[in-house]
């Protein structure tokens, strides 16, 4: 074999490797708002482990905020669950600065609302 044919073949062999493992980030965001009371919030954050916090809430305008950077394909999760019926919970997921997708309940303290799916691909 040719020298010259092997340094195509490694160097395409190299090209290969290198295409698959070239991953394009988006900006990940969790918003949650509308609620009038404590409620609890669980998260898939950027080291793809399950977090789980209570928010405290002023009044329906204030709102919770969670970012990171994803790969296209991560699996991006948000769920939450409040005790007073009064209350109500918006939640969404947005994948550079887009509504990628979201979910809404009002009066609802048996359910937990949740938000999932997969950073698309371009």
């Amino acid at each position: 074999m040719k020298s010259s044919t092997l340094v195509v073949i490694l160097a395409s062999i190299l090209f290969i490797i290198t295409a698959c493992n070239d991953t394009t980030q988006k900006k990940v965001t969790y918003k949650s708002s509308g609620a009038i009371s404590d409620y609890t919030v669980q998260y898939r954050n950027d080291q793809q482990e399950l977090v789980k916090i209570t928010i405290e809430p002023e009044s329906a305008t204030d709102s919770w905020k969670y970012e990171y950077m994803a790969d296209e394909g991560d699996i991006v999760y948000v769920s939450g669950i409040y005790k007073d019926i009064n209350s109500a919970l918006l939640i969404q997921v947005l994948v550079d600065g887009k509504v990628y997708k979201q979910g809404s309940n009002k009066a609802d303290t048996i359910k937990y609302l949740t938000v999932s799916g997969v950073v698309p691909y371009d």
